[in-house]
């Protein structure tokens, strides 16, 4: 993850809110917690995620989002098993 190091350190908060807050805050709370002004926060949340835009901040992103999966050992195909087994148990409860 050495591409960090060309990001400005509201970039990098924000990449991280972002990444290590999944499915609990929205993209505009994780830009007003990384210190971006609040009533641009949604445009700013957007435009951070735009690879036009801001490549080295979308492609940080991806790398936190990866080092999770490794991290914790979740590849497509296992996710997906375990749903479906998920699902099996609950059609077999009813």
């Amino acid at each position: 993850m050495g591409m960090h190091k060309n990001l400005t350190p509201k970039q990098i908060k924000f990449a991280q809110e972002l990444v290590y807050n999944e499915g609990r805050k929205t993209a505009t709370q994780c830009a007003i917690d990384a210190s971006y002004e609040k009533d641009r926060a949604h445009v700013t949340a957007s435009e951070l995620q735009n690879p036009k835009k801001f490549p080295l901040v979308v492609q940080y992103i991806g790398e936190l989002r990866q080092e999770i999966l490794k991290k914790h050992d979740i590849s497509f195909e296992s996710h997906m098993a375990q749903l479906g087994e998920m699902r099996n148990k609950a059609l077999e409860s009813k």
